[in-house]
């Protein structure tokens, strides 16, 4: 009897409960970055990443008999990936500093900083209501910072906050760059140049810096490319298949996940002003969100009328 593929399967199961999958491989990947990052530097952890994630998604890519885009898509990716490459070093840097919950939160902000983005490159106007959701936003993003206890090495522990606060804008970049790539190139191009490109660029510091992986912790280096590949994989396959509202409060279950392995691998409780903080950010993204379908549904009314005879 033959197995059915990893992408058959996919097909056949409901987009929401692939993207819970997809995010709980992102975050069993972030516990096993903070868990890297007591022994190497998070560039070394970065470039192991995406070395081992390009030959995952070189796989995929073969499997799949995908297309490369042609010269001038490469540029588009490349100049991406300098994006990714810093973003990741940011986040990874972050997860060695604060508990995997509080990161997590941190990251959540990313979806309210796309619509200034979106005006910026792509002169997309920004709804009054999205400023709102931005300005919620940055009040949970406070909430959840506050309460640490033994706050004392206050430098330490604010390099860590503005690294998840500046991988949220620039992920929210990578999310706005995205949008033009999607409309010529598959999932699994786009995650294979998402891949390569940051590779190349993050592993010459790693080689620079001198400290190779010892042989006992490749398997982990490589369970987080793996884990990174297939999280994207999902998560693409996912939106591909539903409306975007009706797949994103999936990603919330982050924090969830990120809760578990915190207390399981690195007794990490959530403080209540993480948890309040979170349910700000979430209430701030989901009213941006409804406002975005409201103005899309706005819109196709206003097309189907403009259409009529």
């Amino acid at each position: 009897m033959p197995t059915a593929s990893p992408f058959a399967i996919a097909k056949r199961t409901p987009p929401v409960l692939i993207a819970v999958v997809g995010v709980m491989l992102g975050c069993a990947m972030d516990a096993m970055v903070k868990t890297l990052g007591a022994a190497y530097s998070v560039v070394l952890i970065a470039s192991a990443r995406y070395v081992f994630g390009a030959l995952f998604a070189g796989a995929a890519l073969v499997a799949t008999k995908s297309r490369l885009p042609n010269a001038a898509g490469l540029r588009r990716h490349a100049l991406r990936a300098v994006n990714i490459a810093v973003c990741s070093l940011l986040f990874f840097n972050c997860l060695t500093i604060l508990p995997i919950a509080e990161a997590t939160v941190l990251i959540f902000c990313a979806p309210l900083m796309i619509a200034p983005l979106a005006r910026l490159i792509l002169g997309e106007r920004i709804r009054a209501m999205a400023a709102v959701a931005l300005g919620v936003g940055f009040i949970g993003m406070v909430i959840t910072v506050q309460g640490a206890e033994g706050a004392g090495d206050t430098a330490r522990r604010l390099e860590g906050i503005l690294s998840g606060i500046f991988a949220a804008a620039l992920y929210a970049l990578s999310m706005v760059l995205l949008r033009k790539l999607a409309r010529n190139d598959s999932a699994v191009t786009t995650a294979f140049l998402s891949n390569l490109f940051p590779a190349l660029y993050l592993l010459p510091f790693a080689l620079w810096l001198g400290v190779a992986p010892q042989p006992a912790d490749l398997p982990q280096f490589a369970a987080t490319g793996l884990a990174g590949f297939v999280m994207w994989f999902l998560l693409t396959a996912a939106y591909a298949r539903a409306p975007a509202q009706s797949v994103a409060p999936a990603e919330y279950t982050a924090l969830i996940w990120g809760a578990i392995l915190g207390i399981v691998f690195f007794s990490e409780t959530p403080r209540w002003e993480v948890w309040t903080g979170a349910g700000v950010i979430v209430l701030a993204v989901m009213l941006a969100a409804w406002d975005s379908h409201r103005a899309e549904q706005r819109a196709a009314a206003a097309a189907m009328a403009a259409a009529r005879p």
